[in-house]
This record gives structure tokens, C-alpha cells and sequence, in this order.
């Protein structure tokens, strides 16, 4: 009997499951050992950041009188994915430091998958037996298990 982490995660966060089988003929069943969330990923980007005083008219003709240009927006988007999958990888190699699994089962989106397969450490990335690029975190704990 293999000591089993499942982790369901996405950019707003993950959670961890410990994948308990018994002596008998029953399925596996999951345990939770930890949901972890950020904040940050849950805001808007209009909550973040404000530069009204950074805006200028877009043209000076009559036609577009009054109308503002809002500036660029230099990767901001991407600034922040970044460093949520990064933030998403530390607490995971933490959480896999502290437990002591053989093996992992990782299911995180599709937008995320590859970085945060690169984020996780050398050892925790060697563990991992199954990874599906599928967003499970809303589903019941019984459909998760299914999925793998």
C-alpha cells in the first residue's frame, strides 16, 4: 500500500488530499490534509492599481474630445500569473517536504500545468505518477478520485 498526496489546483489555489487505501476490496478514499488559497487571485486588476494621473487625451481633434488613453499595461497580466503559479509551487514543495509521500497525483488547469510542474522542486516533480491538465478543484471529493 503506496502513501498517496493528491493535489487539485488552479491559480486561485489547490487542495491536498491524502489518498487513503483500506485492507479490503473497498475504493480509495480521500482524506483533506490542506486547502490553501490566495487572495490576490480572486481581486480585479481595477482594485490594484490606479494611475488616474497617468492617463492622457488619446487626440487633440473635436471628435474625440474628453476621451482618455489608458496607457500600456506592460504585462501585468502575465507579471501576476507568474507570481501566483510561483506562490502555488512553494506552499506544494513545502506541504510535500513535510509529509512524507512515495508518490503524487497532480490535476491543475491547463493554463497552468507546465509552469508549475517547472516551479515544483526536483524531488517533488520525480514523485509525480499521474498529471492531468484539468481544472477538478470545484468537483466532490468522489468525482476527483474518479478522474485519476
Amino acid at each position: 500500500m503506496k502513501n498517496t498526496l493528491l493535489v487539485v489546483a488552479d491559480l486561485g489555489g489547490f487542495k491536498a488530499f491524502k489518498v487513503e487505501e483500506s485492507q479490503s476490496n473497498r475504493s480509495p478514499r480521500l482524506e483533506p490534509l490542506e486547502h490553501f488559497e490566495i487572495a490576490e487571485a480572486h481581486g480585479r486588476l481595477v482594485d490594484k492599481v490606479s494611475d488616474l494621473s497617468g492617463r492622457f487625451p488619446r487626440s487633440s481633434g473635436l471628435k474625440n474630445r474628453g476621451a482618455m488613453s489608458d496607457g500600456e499595461r506592460h504585462n501585468i497580466d502575465l507579471e501576476t500569473r507568474k507570481r501566483l503559479v510561483r506562490q502555488l509551487a512553494q506552499r506544494l514543495n513545502t506541504l510535500a517536504r513535510d509529509q512524507d509521500f512515495e508518490r503524487y497525483y497532480l490535476a491543475a488547469s491547463r493554463e497552468i500545468n507546465p509552469q508549475l510542474i517547472e516551479e515544483l522542486d526536483p524531488q517533488v516533480r520525480a514523485k509525480i505518477t499521474k498529471n492531468i491538465s484539468a481544472d477538478l478543484t470545484k468537483l466532490e471529493r468522489g468525482e476527483i478520485l474518479g478522474h485519476f
